[in-house]
């Protein structure tokens, strides 16, 4: 309970005991009326008493009783009369007037409110935000407790949260232990845990305030609505490789870090698709371990893409009209390279297929594949411009079928986005089951992506929404478009959820504001 708290709570407490002051007093000094006693009925015949005199009056003759009497009676000591001279009239007690002594002990319970208040207005409230900073790398599964996509902890026996009469797709939970006291102005709930869900293809959404989380409870259904919050990183959710994509948010353990004014904020504001861009214009080989498969789903997904894209290959000898005999000769030489690649990868691909069906998956297998797809080479008629006469060139150039270059591009590229996909989405279920070297080269990749796209609690917006007051809201959460975490709002937007701070003050959930940022 923050200092605003504690004083308006003894404010209310003032208030009632000053009513209970007030009504005591009057209590004390109502005026009492003392019921007539009954009048007995006359009986016929009965004689009255005779009237008295009014005036008349009933001699009461003095009782004296000495003090030696009374000593002897109370076992006491007799008292002393004492002297007239002895007694100061200016020594008595003046009598006690309750409704002044009231009203004294209010003002001064009054007055040590507004000293209290004064007090908290002097003290600066120090304002705070989150930031959602996944982990990366992860630590120890069993300190989570906070975390993004993937599987709820519901209370036992709750039933999947369904939002217009459909299952919703679960977004984020938050430990409410771990959320700073300074957070929303100190309102909002510090034990339990938040479970945002939303709607599957609208922008309702569900935020549970869960007391036990006990049970983790698989998704029901998987991310396949194509109107949906679905966006893998690399483009997945749309063309021919949708059908690769991990249909699942990836389960991100995050750290909820606290970012004051003048403090390093851990969110980078940048493009994340600068990120994939990078690597797509530089060349690389997937013979490197980095990006070798590491199972047998992301092996038979390499071999699938690889078949697609053999039929890229050129293997037309029919020369071009003009062409030289240069060209010609050149032509030739380039489909006879791409027909002899497509029969040996067709040859890798048959065996690829028929071992995953037979035998458990191995790291020296995949690394025999990839050794074999190396030594195939395939050819590309290029075109540059001459840096010092300006003229285009066209050169064919010869490469391993495991290379990527910007300017020959067949499936390499490719296979690497769905490799990225499936292996984030093992990585965060088992660290391990990625090697070394696939590690040293994907988190670094993630965590850079990660700053880019990055969640965040109890700020203002980072981008515009039309519905916002400062004053009035708090921000529950806020997701941007995140490829690393495979959700898009809008065309790349960011997620906002809003409440009335009136209402998160007393910990109502029910009326929320959801928009989605320009």
């Amino acid at each position: 309970m923050n200092e605003v708290q504690s004083a308006a709570l003894m404010l209310a407490g003032v208030t009632l005991a000053f009513v209970a002051v007030v009504f005591g007093v009057w209590w004390l000094r109502r005026p009492r009326t003392v019921p007539a006693a009954p009048r007995a009925p006359r009986v016929a015949g009965e004689s009255r008493m005779p009237k008295l005199s009014r005036k008349a009056k009933v001699e009461v003759e003095p009782i004296e009783i000495s003090a030696s009497r009374l000593a002897r009676v109370s076992g006491k000591a007799p008292l002393q009369p004492q002297a007239e001279t002895d007694y100061d009239y200016r020594q008595v007690p003046a009598p006690v007037d309750e409704a002044a002594a009231v009203e004294a002990t209010l003002e001064a319970l009054a007055s040590e409110v507004e000293d209290e208040a004064h007090r908290i207005e002097k003290v600066e409230i120090e304002a705070v935000t989150l930031r959602l900073v996944p982990q990366i790398p992860l630590r120890d599964a069993i300190s989570t407790n906070s975390w993004l996509g993937g599987r709820p902890r519901l209370p036992a026996g709750m039933a999947w949260p369904q939002i217009a009469g459909e299952p919703a797709d679960f977004l984020a939970q938050i430990d409410c232990a771990s959320l700073p006291p300074a957070l929303w102005d100190g309102l909002g709930p510090r034990e339990g845990a938040l479970a945002f869900f939303i709607h599957r293809r609208g922008y309702q959404m569900q935020v549970l305030h869960l007391r036990d989380t006990d049970v983790v409870v698989p998704p029901p259904l998987a991310l396949d609505d194509p109107d949906g919050w679905f966006g893998p990183h690399g483009g997945l959710r749309f063309g021919d490789l949708e059908p690769f994509a991990v249909r699942a948010f990836p389960e991100w353990p995050v750290d909820l870090v606290a970012v004051r004014p003048g403090e390093a904020d851990p969110r980078v504001e940048a493009d994340p698709n600068e990120v994939g861009a990078m690597l797509y214009n530089r060349s690389y080989d997937i013979a490197d371990p980095a990006f070798h498969p590491f199972d047998w789903g992301s092996m038979t997904a390499m071999v699938a893409i690889l078949e697609t894209r053999l039929d890229r290959l050129t293997i037309n000898t029919v020369p071009m009209p003009g062409a030289s005999a240069e060209d010609i000769v050149a032509s030739e030489q380039r489909a006879a390279v791409n027909r002899e690649a497509r029969v040996r990868a067709a040859e890798i691909i048959a065996i690829v297929r028929e071992s995953a069906t037979r035998q458990a998956f191995s790291t020296s297998d995949a690394t025999a594949v990839m050794a074999a797809l190396h030594a195939i080479h395939w050819a590309k008629t290029v075109h540059r411009i001459d840096p010092e006469t300006g003229a285009e060139v066209h050169e064919t150039i010869t490469l391993p079928l495991t290379t990527h270059r910007a300017d020959a591009h067949l499936w390499v590229h490719d296979y690497q986005t769905i490799l990225f996909d499936r292996a984030k989405h093992a990585w965060c279920a088992n660290p391990d089951s990625l090697s070394a070297p696939m590690r040293a080269f994907y988190e670094p990749w993630w965590r850079d992506l990660a700053a880019r796209e990055m969640a965040a609690i109890g700020h203002e917006p980072f981008r515009y929404v039309h519905d916002y007051d400062e004053d009035r809201d708090a921000v529950l959460l806020e997701l941007p478009t995140s490829g690393l975490m495979s959700r898009m709002f809008g065309d790349g937007d960011n997620l906002v959820v809003t409440i009335d701070k009136s209402d998160l003050a007393v910990g109502d959930f029910t009326k929320l504001r959801v928009q989605v940022s320009n």
